[in-house]
């Protein structure tokens, strides 16, 4: 009974789908169709009852599975549309994103077709998206940013893999010009608006991460402190890109987006953090490098200790006079090193050490 119930809603959400505005001819997709769609498109009974007709897995699963390979241009756009649309939705998107094995875009039968490929394109930034959703959401939440310098090393690589998937659309800023003046159509522009709210979004949140930073990071541990430095020059890199990013709205209709106020820190922030963190580099390698040389003149004194412990043994029956004999050759110098009260004083070093006083601000 269970089974031939579960047949009937897949038969009926099936046939509701290919109904709705995702797949129709309209030109773009009704959000109250996705709403219905996540329900499970229930019947009346189920509406009245409140009853959800098929869980969000099922749902999400049928839909990639339901998919077809042969749509013509503007339909795919749709389906990517909703896609987006269900993969940002705060509550159920992680369940989404968890499905999307199931997909794997279109065969591309036009490779030279610019539509073509800024469908491909658009395919691969929703993967690329969905592998960071994490970060993503909470860009979105705007979460405490004081919530990130409580594990400095695990914020840092989230934020490295959000700028490399930010790197990555901004690198198709002229598919999407070009695709905004040749098919200026509302589908292609709610595209390009989902994709901008998430990039700012992101930009925004390593933004505020910057700024803290600014005002803490003599107050860091130098190693972590450094590993914020660098992401604050891939930030720098980040801004014009994302401010030309933005320009490409001025090419739809009625599309008007709301720009922040860029943060540039100032030539003197930056001199003065360059050469914080020139100095932190010198004193990291300074103090690497003695710990290399404390470390390999440990293991010497117990190499030589070793040594002259076995070489007492087998030659005990030697007197003061064959001692004096040996002081001047290899097991001499061993046995000096083994008896003096100060063993690291008879062992020389190629190396000198330097220190660096690092300038605290």
């Amino acid at each position: 009974m269970f089974i031939k119930n579960f047949f009937k809603k897949q038969c009926r959400f099936e046939r509701k789908l290919f109904e709705s505005s995702i797949f129709d001819n309209q030109e773009t997709v009704d959000l109250e169709d996705v709403k219905q769609m996540l329900q499970g498109f229930p019947c009346l009974s189920e509406i009245d009852q409140l009853v959800q007709s098929m869980t969000i897995v099922q749902v999400c699963r049928e839909f990639l599975r339901l998919i077809p390979q042969t749509l013509d241009n503007h339909k795919k756009l749709k389906v990517l549309l909703t896609m987006h649309v269900l993969m940002g939705d705060v509550k159920h998107g992680r369940l989404f994103v968890q499905q999307l094995n199931y997909f794997n875009g279109w065969a591309s039968t036009n490779k030279e077709d610019i539509l073509n490929k800024f469908i491909g394109i658009q395919t691969m930034i929703i993967h690329k998206l969905s592998s960071i959703q994490e970060i993503s959401n909470r860009s979105k939440l705007k979460v405490s940013i004081e919530a990130f310098f409580k594990d400095i090393d695990t914020s840092v690589i989230q934020f490295y893999k959000a700028i490399n998937c930010l790197n990555f659309i901004l690198a198709q800023y002229d598919l999407f010009l070009s695709i905004s003046k040749l098919h200026n159509r509302t589908v292609v522009m709610e595209i390009y608006l989902l994709i901008w709210n998430d990039l700012i979004a992101m930009y925004l949140m390593l933004e505020r991460f910057i700024r803290q930073f600014m005002e803490c990071y003599t107050q860091l541990d130098q190693k972590q402190a450094l590993q914020v430095y660098e992401l604050f020059n891939e930030y720098n890199k980040l801004t014009a890109s994302v401010r030309q990013f933005g320009s490409i709205s001025n090419n739809f209709k009625n599309c008007n987006i709301s720009q922040p106020k860029w943060y540039v820190p100032t030539k003197k922030e930056q001199d003065e953090l360059q050469l914080y963190f020139q100095n932190v580099k010198i004193y990291l390698t300074s103090r690497t490098k003695r710990q290399k040389i404390e470390k390999s003149a440990s293991q010497v004194l117990r190499v030589c200790q070793s040594t002259d412990r076995n070489y007492r043994k087998s030659t005990s029956f030697v007197g003061q006079k064959g001692d004096n004999f040996l002081q001047n050759t290899t097991l001499g110098y061993m046995k000096k090193i083994s008896t003096a009260t100060n063993p690291i004083a008879f062992q020389y070093t190629f190396e000198s050490e330097s220190k660096t006083e690092i300038q605290q601000k």
